[in-house]
């Protein structure tokens, strides 16, 4: 069952770690094309998108998903009539919301303090009507443990916003700023386009399974979609406030421009590594439903123990890294930032740098209340950390000496609150436990490893240095000893393969 797991999640990660990198390399240009007042207002826009999406879709997949397994695992329904279902909500309520997205938009990007942006959002009703409807086909072959069509679709998806996107947003650019974001929400349309083409291709030879009404669809679907609903809706949030407090002492330009950093830059760069958690959230679902199911609860709590020891081994070391190396990451991605935006981008980053353990911690919490059926209980949870992080981000940002820092340390106390208390919740539902030995590993490993790189910043001034030295100290402090202690079975795998 472990494998199976993480079987799926090699998939997702190698797909989402290539669509970071395609989005990494789309934004590094669309970031000199439209520039930081650019970036900032697509944010500003990509915000709404992504409440409406999950309006229309967050729970889909993942109620799929979860209906699905439950069917495999013999508990009754249709996987049919779940499919069909899905299909009918998602494309009823975006067609609902791209008309809002046509007729409104002018009024929404108002509200935000930024009225040039209405156009994108007329545009990005199209994105939206075909994004949605990828949610339940793949929460279809997500329930059956086979994550290659998300994976597939995935990459489509970046590919083609990486041509689309970037050769609209050139082309339109030319009449202003604003049409420039107007062309990369056309090339997000276009890509989100080709990629349902794909999966309802795949779909044509799908063998569905079960027979009947599947029980509790829409509870699930609704419980998971409000639990999805509560962070897009804080960074909306952020959309309409941050940008009106900042130019209460500070031009329109440089606000939209400090709140792109944080929003576009920054986030971005957070959001690579979380890749990870949500590969293995996505194919942890599945398996949990299904054992639970069957009341293998062991399983169940192997299955987790082994996620949680994964992520901290792989995300704790990126943490640190974008802590102590953020400026020299942020300064080789984003060329186009100027001095003093490439200072406030990377104490941004510093700051923000520990919200990829927050963030990876929830989002695999949140799957645990999902495969349980309790996907109330988040709501409940990131409601009060959203009411903590939106008064702080009033309070900080309205501070001059401040500013848009306030975003960042708000955020952090956001994901901190809701990841402790969902984690420990999750662990009373589903008892799990880390090995104490990896745990103290990775303790020292903190330590050695903050140590050398710290000592690698105050003597090395140049990037090629510092990046071979950090690629030194994290081998020799880090890898060569995990391979050598032998924690996740590499070493003896190999040994065994080479006896035989």
């Amino acid at each position: 069952m472990k494998n199976t797991i993480f079987k799926g999640s090699i998939i997702l990660i190698i797909a989402g770690v290539l669509g970071k990198v395609l989005g990494a390399i789309y934004r590094i240009p669309l970031s000199n094309v439209l520039g930081a007042e650019g970036i900032g207002l697509y944010q500003m826009v990509f915000s709404v998108f992504s409440v409406v999406l999950i309006l229309s879709s967050g729970g889909i997949s993942a109620s799929v998903a979860h209906s699905v397994a439950k069917i495999r695992a013999g508990a009754g329904g249709s996987e049919k009539n779940v499919l069909f279902k899905a299909l009918g909500f998602s494309f009823f309520a975006s067609l609902f919301f791209a008309l809002v997205f046509l007729i409104f938009g002018a009024n929404i990007a108002a509200l935000q303090g930024a009225p040039e942006a209405k156009m994108a959002y007329q545009m990005a009703g199209l994105a939206l009507l075909f994004s949605a409807l990828l949610a339940p086909f793949r929460g279809l072959t997500q329930g059956h443990q086979n994550m290659a069509p998300t994976a597939i679709s995935q990459t489509l998806e970046q590919v083609f916003k990486l041509i689309f996107g970037l050769s609209f947003a050139y082309l339109f650019s030319r009449q202003g700023t604003a049409m420039g974001v107007f062309g990369a929400f056309l090339g997000l349309g276009l890509a989100e386009i080709i990629a349902f083409a794909y999966l309802l291709f795949s779909a044509r030879k799908f063998k569905f399974s079960g027979f009947g009404f599947v029980q509790g669809f829409w509870k699930s679907n609704f419980s998971i979609t409000a639990s999805s609903l509560i962070i897009p809706l804080v960074l909306l949030f952020d959309s309409f406030v941050v940008v009106n407090i900042l130019s209460g002492y500070m031009s329109g330009a440089m606000a939209t421009a400090l709140y792109g950093l944080q929003s576009g830059v920054v986030s971005s760069l957070i959001n690579f590594p979380v890749v990870i958690s949500v590969s293995l959230s996505l194919a942890l679902l599945p398996q949990l439903s299904f054992n639970l199911s069957q009341k293998n609860f062991a399983a169940a709590s192997q299955n987790l123990s082994s996620v949680f020891m994964v992520m901290l081994f792989i995300l704790v070391p990126c943490a640190l890294v974008l802590f102590f190396f953020g400026g020299e990451v942020i300064a080789l991605l984003y060329p186009a930032l100027d001095g003093a935006l490439l200072a406030t981008a990377s104490t941004l980053l510093q700051i923000s740098a520990v919200q990829i353990v927050f963030i990876s911690f929830l989002q695999v919490s949140v799957s645990v209340f999902q495969s349980i059926g309790k996907a109330h209980i988040p709501i409940f949870i990131l409601v009060g950390a959203g009411v903590v992080k939106a008064i702080l981000t009033v309070l900080l940002v309205g501070a001059p000496q401040i500013n848009i820092f306030g975003v960042a340390a708000a955020n952090v106390a956001f994901y901190g609150i809701a990841a402790a208390v969902s984690l420990w919740l999750a662990k009373k539902f589903v008892p799990f436990a880390l090995p104490e030995k990896p745990l103290l590993f990775l303790a020292i490993s903190f330590a050695t490893l903050s140590a050398s790189f710290l000592l690698i910043n105050v003597y090395f001034d140049v990037l090629v240095a510092k990046i071979f030295f950090a690629g030194i100290s994290g081998l020799v402090l880090y890898i060569l000893p995990i391979f050598y202690l032998d924690f996740f079975g590499i070493k003896s795998a190999l040994l065994k393969r080479k006896m035989l």
